[in-house]
């Protein structure tokens, strides 16, 4: 057979409560995981890929909602051009009686396939997918172990679906089922699509995480993308990671030094790319800060923090410099002023030792920042 092109994704995990959020960005965050399937199917179109396989995770849990199982259907089901090919993983295993028989019971949309039991399935002419599916929480062994036995037309494209870390790459699987290196050549595929991890990674030619295509936390490992594959026999996959996300979840870092604007950098930080309405970001503030240019970047931060589907920031890390007039502008006569000036004094005394200079700067330091914050909240 020719090529056969298709999109690869994983981990949906729909239904996820998203419990660290307040219940009104929690919904929205949920929500953005069925709009994902609007755009996955996009994608499939622009690819012209009329196949797309999610390799486990589909739901979050076992016992999902009844909406959160009919609305993710019924989105796959308006996109009729496509079939659908679900894996169950270790999050919505098919175990007896659960959400795929649920699923069966409720009656599935004519493009959308439950994949729960192992054994070649033909998605299309010469092209069969092997899925290794859990049934269980625990398995207790690699799945894809069973993929050398499931024979197949000779030529046909063999395309296994697994879910699961690998031995040197895991994420939350149980280490009994890892997967084992070479997986894919082991079991004679021309591909292995693979679940679990939530960034897009390539494992070696014909095995790659797609990642999950709606960020869920705030990783370093490339989420927020599917993979067109283009496959055949006997050939190298050719893997394209497309953009899908809505919401972009990211650490960043501010490292500043005196005389430069902090509030002009952070907002430097997020120039171009998604509207901040639809970014999710953990700052940390290094480096120093003069007094009055730390109390503004706090009081702007907490002005801006409405403009965010989500910011919070640590500023630990920043050392706050003190003026001449700095402690002017805290308190002039008070007992603030009082104890600053002996810290001060002790931080420069050449009678003490390097230690206790050290614990005197950093007690200012705690200090002044303390006091620099609070004026920030007043602000």
């Amino acid at each position: 057979m020719g090529a056969f092109r298709f999109v690869h994704t994983a981990d949906w995990q729909l239904g996820k409560p998203f419990g660290r959020f307040p219940a009104e960005r929690a919904a929205q965050l949920r929500a953005a995981r069925i709009d994902a399937i609007g755009r996955i199917a996009g994608v499939a179109r622009d690819h012209g890929a009329g196949h797309v396989v999610v390799a486990g995770d589909v739901w979050d849990c076992e016992q999902p909602l009844p909406e959160t199982i009919a609305q993710p259907l019924d989105a796959m089901a308006s996109a009729s051009d496509l079939v659908w090919w679900l894996l169950p993983g270790n999050h919505d295993p098919a175990a007896r009686g659960g959400l795929w028989d649920r699923m069966r019971e409720r009656g599935l949309p004519s493009n959308v396939r439950c994949l729960c039991a192992a054994g070649p399935v033909e998605a299309a002419p010469g092209a069969y997918l092997l899925p290794a599916p859990w049934v269980s929480k625990n398995p207790g062994r690699d799945l894809t172990e069973d993929f050398a036995g499931h024979s197949t037309p000779d030529g046909a494209l063999r395309l296994g679906l697994a879910h699961g870390g690998t031995t040197e790459f895991r994420q939350d699987t149980e280490q009994s089922a890892a997967i084992a290196a070479g997986a894919a050549s082991r079991g004679g595929l021309d591909y292995l699509a693979l679940g679990d991890w939530h960034g897009h990674k390539r494992v070696d030619a014909r095995t790659w995480f797609a990642g999950t295509p709606e960020p869920d936390s705030f990783p370093r490992n490339e989420p927020g993308y599917v993979l067109v594959v283009e496959a055949a026999p006997g050939r190298e996959p050719v893997v394209t990671p497309v953009a899908v996300a809505q919401y972009h979840w990211s650490r960043d870092t501010l490292d500043l030094t005196e005389g430069l604007d902090p509030v002009a950098r952070f907002e430097a930080l997020h120039e171009g790319g998604p509207e901040r309405r639809f970014r999710l970001a953990k700052l940390t503030v290094t480096g120093t800060a003069r007094l009055h240019d730390r109390a503004a970047l706090l009081s702007h931060l907490e002005g801006r923090t409405a403009s965010y589907a989500h910011l919070d920031w640590d500023v630990e890390g920043l050392r706050t410099l003190i003026e001449a007039d700095g402690l002017d502008r805290l308190d002039r006569e008070g007992s603030l002023r009082q104890a600053a000036e002996r810290l001060h004094a002790r931080s420069i005394n050449a009678q003490l030792g390097e230690a206790d200079r050290g614990t005197a700067r950093l007690a200012l330091d705690m200090l002044v920042t303390l006091a620099a914050d609070t004026v920030a909240a007043d602000a």
